[in-house]
């Protein structure tokens, strides 16, 4: 009787998989009143995070989820590939949101993936324009020291790994071409997430002279 009562019991006991967590601002602010909405293809489920930026999805069938959030003034930010498993049936998930490009401005964030649930640290992911093979890119870390370095693949993209969360600068070079070292402290690293962040122009040097007195000046942009 028991065991078949234990039978009766394994459909409900796989509803009460759940989604969590809570949506932070690039300070790590709450966000209050996120729209959330959770999609696994034959169901879909809505609901607003509260005034502290907490979420929660109830009772889910296991399987996968595509999360997307939404908010005013915030890129908007889609989650793929959520599973939600008998060995993991409830999902912690907090969302870091992005603000959202300015009509005078450019994001330097393009995007943030989820990484598998077994990644503690964060990873941060970049190009070059124009695209080139062997652009040195070094990571500078808040005491102002190279924390580690890699060179971009032929498309220009280069990406370092393992990385704690927190804030951190870039430094490139290219032979021939200005390096772009005054990128400042402007690229954070989330736990759990692959932060992709728009490519950085380098500019060619003229006749391949690179003195610095010889650079271009940029026009200043002024927002009103």
């Amino acid at each position: 009787m028991r065991i078949a009562l234990a039978i009766l019991l394994i459909p409900f006991l796989a509803l009460a998989a759940s989604i969590s967590g809570t949506v932070l601002d690039p300070a790590g602010a709450f966000v209050a009143n996120a729209a959330m909405e959770l999609d696994s293809g034959a169901n879909n489920y809505q609901v607003h995070a509260d005034y502290s930026g907490v979420y929660k999805f109830s009772s889910l069938p296991l399987g996968e989820y595509t999360l997307k959030v939404k908010v005013p003034g915030f890129k908007s930010r889609t989650v793929k590939s959520i599973r939600l498993s008998e060995r993991e049936p409830n999902r912690r998930l907090d969302i870091p949101l992005d603000l959202a490009e300015m009509a005078c401005g450019q994001s330097l964030i393009l995007d943030r993936i989820l990484l598998p649930p077994e990644e503690t640290f964060g990873r941060l992911t970049g190009s070059v324009n124009p695209p080139a093979r062997g652009v040195e890119v070094t990571l500078i870390c808040r005491t102002f020291s190279a924390c580690k370095s890699a060179k971009t693949d032929f498309r220009g993209r280069f990406s370092f790994e393992m990385l704690s969360p927190g804030v951190y600068g870039l430094n490139y070079h290219r032979a021939g071409f200005y390096p772009d070292n005054a990128t400042g402290y402007e690229y954070s690293v989330i736990a759990g997430w692959n932060s992709v962040y728009s490519s950085v122009r380098l500019e060619r040097c003229p006749n391949g002279n690179c003195d610095p007195k010889l650079r271009p000046q940029r026009p200043v942009r002024i927002c009103e």
